[in-house]
């Protein structure tokens, strides 16, 4: 076997080839959909106004009780509790709560044209004494045969570099037509619960009723506790004391008349 010898084969191709490509994007988007119950009780009636007035500094310090503008709130277990000092008036709210699940999906057709010339270069090898029927035709049909290869393989890495700056290029209004559509279905599906979910609701109210008066009730004690108290020191009453023993307000003082 003598030393091999190398073939070289040049490939050229003028290119004028027309492309297109499908851009698709999906969105998908989680939210929660929220449906509530709620009841307004009127106090003035059955609660005096010093007791309504001192109502305010005891929620105002009392802790779980948030200002919410001119309101307190308290949350609860499955609702919230309100006291409206404007209106004198007390609101329980039951909600019930689910996640909410939606997709949106957007596609576009791009189109191109490759219009290039594109070169390579393939090898060959082959013997003197046509080692392994490696003569120099041989070679030569390996080279063309290598260096069109090559060609294709330019062709591929065009085409996709091609189409990869098309999808940059479009992608992101494709993506954003797809993000609207899945906000509005989102926004459905949730439409959809809420009135389940007002229902489901309804049923608590009465459960997050009872938790939310027990404790209003608690912060009306201090407010009938305050009250009473400022009634006595603004009249100079004597010996005044007060306790308070397993939920029992026990106040004592002296007034001379």
């Amino acid at each position: 076997m003598c030393n091999p010898r190398r073939v070289r084969v040049r490939a050229t191709r003028d290119l004028s080839d027309a492309w297109e490509q499908e851009i698709r994007r999906q969105v998908t988007r989680r939210g929660q959909a929220t449906g509530d119950a709620r009841v307004r009780e009127p106090l003035a009636a059955g609660i005096g106004a010093p007791t309504l007035a001192a109502l305010t500094g005891v929620l105002a310090r009392t802790a779980g009780w948030e200002r919410d503008g001119e309101s307190f709130r308290h949350a609860l277990d499955g609702g919230w509790l309100i006291y409206h000092p404007a209106t004198r008036e007390l609101e329980i709210v039951a909600e019930a709560v689910a996640e909410v699940t939606a997709s949106g999906e957007a596609s576009a057709v791009v189109r191109g044209q490759l219009a290039e010339t594109v070169e390579a270069e393939g090898e060959g090898v082959y013997y003197d004494d046509n080692y392994g029927g490696r003569t120099q035709r041989y070679a030569h049909r390996e080279a063309a045969r290598n260096a069109e290869r090559a060609v294709d393989a330019q062709v591929e890495a065009l085409l996709a570099a091609a189409r990869q700056r098309a999808d940059t290029a479009e992608g992101a209004a494709v993506e954003a037509t797809a993000s609207a559509r899945a906000d509005t279905a989102l926004a459905e599906a949730a439409a959809a619960r809420v009135e389940e979910l007002r229902r489901e609701a309804a049923t608590r109210l009465v459960t997050v009723g009872i938790q939310g008066r027990n404790i209003f009730h608690q912060a009306l004690a201090g407010a009938y506790r305050d009250a009473i108290l400022a009634y006595a020191r603004a009249r100079r009453a004597e010996g005044i004391t007060w306790s308070e023993n397993d939920g029992v307000l026990d106040i004592e003082f002296e007034l001379r008349i």
